[in-house]
This record gives C-alpha cells, structure tokens and sequence, in this order.
C-alpha cells in the first residue's frame, strides 16, 4: 500500500485532478500559449472601457481563453517541479473571535483563512469572499477558519470578488445571519436573493455605495466567472476598495497581475491595507492570466504604494502544483532580493489577529 506519505500524495494528486476536471468543465481559464505575459496594457485607459457584449463580461485590455483538454493534459501529465518530502507548515492560531462584537479603538484584521478577512474598525466589521465551510466544491479545507462562523455579528457586511467555489460559498452565505449585507459585482444579486438574502448592493466597475461610514468602491481585477448554473461571463469579477473614513483598505480578489494596480495607487492614495493573493500559480503557463504569483503580488503592492500587504490566497484549499506553504517562502525570497521592506509586509496565521496602528506614520515603524 505505500507509505502515509506515499498515500497523500497520491490522494492528492487525485484531488488535483478532479479539481481541474471541474474547472474546465465548469470555468477554468488561461491565457495558453502567451506564457507568463503579466498582461499590463500601456496604459490605464481600458480600465475604463466596456467590459460587457453579448456574450457576456470581459477584460477590455486583454480577453482570455478557456484551456483546451490538451492543455489540461498537458499540465497534470507533467513532472511536479515542487515535489518536496515534507509536510507544509501552515500557522494557525486559536481564536474565538468573540472580540468582533466590541469596539476596537483603531482597527484589526484576521485571516480566516484563503481569501478570507474579518475586519473590526471601531464598532462595525465586514468580511472579504467569505468562506468558513469544509470545501470549495471538491478541494477540502486544509486548516480550520481562523474564528467561528458563530461569531459574525448579525450587522457585518461583506464583499464578494466573484462566482467561484473558494471564493463564493453557499453554505458560509446561508449561514450567516440573514442581516448581514452583501457587496457584490454585476450579476450575483439574483443569486443572492434565490438565498433568501435581500441586504445586496450589485456594482460595476468604478461605482460606489455608501453603509454607514464606509464607502465601498467595485474595482477592476484581471479574472473571469463561470459556475454551476451560471455561464463564462454571466457575472462580473472585481477587486474592492473599502474605506472606513479611518483606514482605505484594498481587497484584490482573485486576479492576474495587470495595469489596474498604478491606476488604484494613483487614484486613491493612501491605502492603508493592501490584502493581496500570492498562490494557486503553478504551473505559470496554465495560471498567469488569472492568479498572482509571489513577485508579481509584490509588485503590485508597490504599484499601490499601499502601506501594508497581507498576502492572501494560500495555506488553505489545495488547487494548484506549488506546495501549500510555498508561497509565503518565495514571497520572502522576492523581498530579500528585491532589498525590500519586510516589515510592511505581515504573513499572518490563520486565525492571527494583527492591530492596524492608530496613525498611518506608525504603519511603517511597527
């Protein structure tokens, strides 16, 4: 029968590919054949140009296209480059999250885990693509959620990026009270409402809504959308910018590396947050158009001159090659040899609950 080991990478393999069965039947995209092409138009201005025809929403400055059964061959009948002997190393932190029904004299942020944020400024918290469940679709969950899903307040709000299982969760949606808000890009609001959740904003790229104190902006991100029930194109995807009065907080989404993030650096300044995704990228020719990896995560922190990255996206449901505690390592080499600052960049553990300093000055001396 093989060793343990032996047995978990085989089981993992098979969850790989079962993973990427359902994307392609169910939504994966790629830009095969282009390589690792970071997609950055000459300038800003498709940023700003339609983004929806007849067939559906797309990227102006640059349209993907689905993978093909060769490619998807391809990438699971290759070698793993990141075939290591070990076992990953993924931080957590026991956290019950009963501080979230306080007032927080500044501001925390708590990874829950993937792309999964809990955010108290002073009295009020939202949340980021909430996931709490134990899969996305088929990938299990490889680390709890950082805090109960129990611990939500019934007066939080939340922002969704887009359609996809890891990212928009039914069970976590259905199970959290039916007063919490929902931010969402273009098309996801009937979704929504079929939930019996009626406390739904929908935006396009560039709209804001106000709740409150806060001004919670829809952005353009480099991805796409597909789902059981719902075609390629059908809803939109975006990145959010959540600003408190106190704190600008970036939240990318799901996304390649493109343009947008100069554009956001230049039309928002300052960001306080930027919680940027670093996994899911490997192979680079199946993955570039759609997810960051580490040095391009980077990158796009310095394009928002944001103050602080939380790097997102990791540690939790296993989609792609890289190993699922890799991405904070690289990340951590790109910094080394880039000579940047470490220190404005904090990798949490899932569950770690980080105080945003209570002057933008001091964001840079803690």
């Amino acid at each position: 029968m093989g060793s343990a080991r032996e047995r978990a990478a085989a089981a993992r393999q098979v969850g790989l590919a079962l993973t990427a069965t359902i994307s392609l039947a169910f939504g994966a995209s790629t830009a095969a054949g282009e390589g690792d092409a970071a997609g950055v138009p000459g300038d800003a201005s498709a940023l700003y140009a339609p983004h929806r025809d007849d067939a559906g929403f797309f990227n102006p400055w640059r349209r993907f296209s689905r993978p093909t059964v060769r490619d998807l061959l391809a990438w699971k009948l290759s070698a793993d480059p990141y075939d290591e002997d070990r076992e990953p190393v993924l931080p957590r932190i026991g956290n019950d999250g009963r501080y979230l029904a306080g007032v927080e004299h500044s501001a925390t942020v708590t990874w829950v885990g993937h792309a999964t944020f809990a955010v108290h400024d002073r009295g009020d918290v939202f949340l980021t693509d909430p996931h709490f469940t134990k899969r996305a679709l088929i990938p299990a969950r490889a680390v709890p959620p950082g805090i109960p899903l129990e611990s939500i307040p019934a007066d939080a709000f939340a922002v969704v990026s887009h359609n996809h299982y890891d990212h928009l969760d039914e069970g976590t949606v259905t199970g959290l009270p039916a007063s919490v808000g929902w931010y969402v890009p273009k098309g996801l609001a009937d979704w929504f409402h079929a939930r019996g959740r009626e406390d739904v904003t929908e935006l396009d790229w560039w709209e804001s809504a106000r709740r409150g104190r806060f001004t919670i902006t829809c952005l353009p991100s480099q991805h796409w959308s597909r789902r059981l029930g719902q075609g390629e194109g059908e809803t939109l995807w975006c990145a959010w910018l959540v600003d408190s009065g106190d704190y600008r907080y970036f939240f990318a989404g799901d996304t390649g590396y493109f343009e947008g993030f100069a554009e956001y650096g230049r039309r928002f300044a300052p960001i306080d947050v930027a919680m940027l995704p670093i996994g899911a990228y490997a192979p680079r020719w199946f993955m570039a158009y759609q997810h960051m990896d580490p040095e391009q995560a980077y990158q796009a922190f310095l394009d928002l001159g944001a103050r602080v990255m939380l790097p997102m996206h990791w540690g939790t449901f296993d989609l792609t090659d890289e190993p699922l505690d890799r991405p904070p390592r690289e990340l951590e080499e790109v910094i080394a040899r880039r000579r940047g600052a470490d220190e404005r960049v904090r990798v949490l553990a899932v569950g770690e609950r980080w105080k945003i300093p209570n002057t933008p000055e001091s964001l840079q001396e803690n």
